[in-house]
């Protein structure tokens, strides 16, 4: 019988194709005065531990251990001190993000508190201004629309701030 009629398709493991090799040899005799149930239990045997659990040799690595270790690179000064500097950069563009996520819940908690308890949203009655260089100005009432700008607002601050906070990280040395 071939494997793949025996297992329906599915993959055997190594220990389980060792095993069938095994017990085909015992059934044609090959193995000697060998029975086909004790070359089992001593299979059996072999591949579980005294607990009973299965026991799976550790696998072996061609490669060494000495040539996994890379040699880490020595920063020089000017390496230390452009690290130095993007993390500062970094942390300034943090203190930002913070600043501006702060003032946004702050804006929306005296909203909340200001507010009359019936409306459903809080930005009634406040004004959205988007302004260029050049003088021209988009202006809204619209609380809905506010409330989705600034929710949005929010959300990219804290993506952001997340993004940034990942990249801090000390080099190892």
């Amino acid at each position: 019988m071939k494997v793949s009629e025996k297992s329906n398709g599915a993959v055997q493991s190594t220990s389980e194709r060792r095993d069938e090799a095994v017990l085909k040899l015992s059934s044609n005799g090959l193995t000697g005065n060998t029975s086909k149930t004790s070359k089992t239990e001593e299979v059996t045997e072999k591949n579980e531990t005294k607990t009973g659990q299965p026991y799976n040799e550790p696998k072996q690595t061609d490669t060494p251990k000495e040539a996994l270790q890379i040699p880490k690179p020595v920063l020089n000064l000017e390496a230390t001190l452009k690290v130095v500097d993007d993390l500062h950069r970094r942390s300034i563009q943090r203190d930002n993000l913070l600043n501006r996520i702060h003032q946004l819940e702050a804006f929306e908690i005296a909203q909340i508190e200001e507010g009359d308890e019936l409306e459903t949203n809080h930005f009634q009655g406040c004004q959205l201004i988007i302004s260029d260089d050049k003088g021209r100005k988009f202006i809204t009432q619209t609380a809905g629309l506010i409330k989705l700008v600034s929710d949005f607002i929010h959300s990219a601050c804290l993506e952001k701030l997340s993004e940034i906070e990942a990249h801090i990280v000390f080099p190892r040395a």
